[in-house]
């Protein structure tokens, strides 16, 4: 990249349903580990004391955390999907079909200022998994998890999963995915407290954070 500031463009169309299916098809038979990331998903959100507990997932894509999440968490009251494609809501509606009564799909992009509009506060969990850096630049981050405030019930828990550049030697990766201290640093700048790195493998870290009160 000539440009460290400038914004790396998307490598695939997901308004595209042939691209999205394709996607979904091959993401857990090249990372079969995800299942150990669900997993640290469902035993911080399964593990809550919050009745009727409302959870909001960004960038959802075909809905694998949320049907993990869902099965697995019945203490989840309501399930929001947020994603820009629509071809990936739509995999997701189908994907959650016995979650009807559980589930919201809310097409949006969260590299603008406006979706937080359309999302229903307050929420207890903000959940993302493989998505944060389809902001297109790493230093987006702090402006997205500093957009939650509004949305986050005292309390509420952030659960960030994402890349590391560790291993990516490319000058796209190190734009794109942020380092322990970056991630750490983003979200304790937005107000978040108690940030941490929970688990680290594959090129890949999941973190936990939590808003005041």
């Amino acid at each position: 990249m000539a440009d460290p500031e400038a914004d790396v463009p998307y490598g695939e169309d997901f308004h595209d349903p042939a691209v999205a299916a394709a996607w979904a098809e091959a993401v857990m038979r090249k990372r079969p580990w995800r299942t150990t990331i669900f997993q640290h998903f469902v035993s911080i959100v399964g593990a809550t004391p919050v009745t009727r507990a409302s959870v909001l997932e960004l960038g959802s894509g075909p809905g694998f955390l949320a049907e993990q999440l869902l099965a697995q968490c019945p203490g989840i009251a309501r399930y929001t999907l947020l994603d820009f494609s629509e071809a990936m809501l739509d995999q997701s509606r189908r994907r959650l079909s016995l979650y009807q009564d559980r589930t919201e799909f809310l097409r949006a992009d969260f590299k603008t200022d406006s979706w937080p509009s359309v999302v229903s506060a307050p929420v207890d969990f903000v959940v993302s998994l493989q998505a944060v850096h389809e902001l297109r630049h790493k230093r987006h981050a702090h402006r997205l998890y500093a957009q939650l405030a509004p949305l986050l019930r005292p309390g509420a828990e952030v659960l960030i999963c994402d890349h590391l550049p560790a291993g990516a030697h490319t000058p796209r990766h190190r734009v794109l995915y942020m380092d322990p201290d970056e991630k750490l640093e983003a979200l304790t700048r937005a107000g978040l407290v108690d940030a941490k790195l929970v688990w680290s493998e594959h090129d890949m870290a999941f973190y936990r954070a939590r808003w005041p009160g």
